[in-house]
């Protein structure tokens, strides 16, 4: 089951080398993220169907998170990066 999207900065364009992980999911997936290519296009695998946080995080410390169901087919998200607030992340 894969999660595929886009992160774009606040100005709707895409953003290139963020990092994608899970923050929060059923089960463990301590080692589960990646890194947006030019595009701001990533690809995570979801280990097991359900309710998943990903979170984004740009080097200038621009942020975003959503949470996604993931059922037995692929899921399309979309993440927009804004200044992220001290104490989150």
């Amino acid at each position: 089951m894969l999660i595929e999207g886009v992160v774009r900065d606040r100005a709707g364009h895409p953003a290139p080398g963020a990092r994608v992980f899970f923050t929060a999911g059923p089960g463990s997936f301590p080692d589960v993220a990646a890194v947006t290519d030019g595009d701001g296009r990533f690809v995570l695998t979801a280990p097991s169907p359900g309710d998943y946080t990903v979170q984004s995080q740009a080097d200038d410390g621009q942020a975003a998170r959503t949470t996604v169901t993931v059922r037995a087919d692929d899921t399309q998200v979309e993440l927009r990066l804004s200044p992220e607030a001290p104490g989150q992340g």
